[in-house]
């Protein structure tokens, strides 16, 4: 998860506020980046440093770390199966509604 979230997924950042002209306040955001790019600092890493994280990134395919991270939660899923029933049962809860989500997980094999 922490490689697919810290080279692959654009997050923005808020930087400030802006006052419209009908005197509302919105929040000003930067250029989405990954925080790889984001943090990427010649003066926090050195060049060495610098080229072993981008050859571990050129090694990553995103869609098959994806396809490896959805196995891994389809597995804790079946895992957990049991436990989750039992403890739905014993605090009466409705698991009802999470349902369709984790239908979609088991689909996207």
């Amino acid at each position: 998860m922490s490689m697919r979230l810290n080279f692959f997924t654009p997050t923005k950042k808020p930087v400030g506020y802006d006052t419209g002209t009908d005197g509302r306040r919105t929040r000003l955001y930067d250029k989405p980046r990954t925080p790889w790019r984001a943090y990427r600092n010649p003066a926090l890493l050195a060049a060495r440093q610098t080229r072993t994280v981008q050859a571990r990134i050129a090694g990553i395919n995103p869609a098959d770390l994806t396809r490896r991270i959805n196995q891994i939660q389809l597995r804790l899923i079946e895992v957990s199966r049991g436990k989750t029933k039992a403890m739905a049962a014993n605090r009466h809860l409705d698991m009802t509604p999470l349902e369709p989500s984790i239908r979609r997980l088991q689909t996207t094999q």
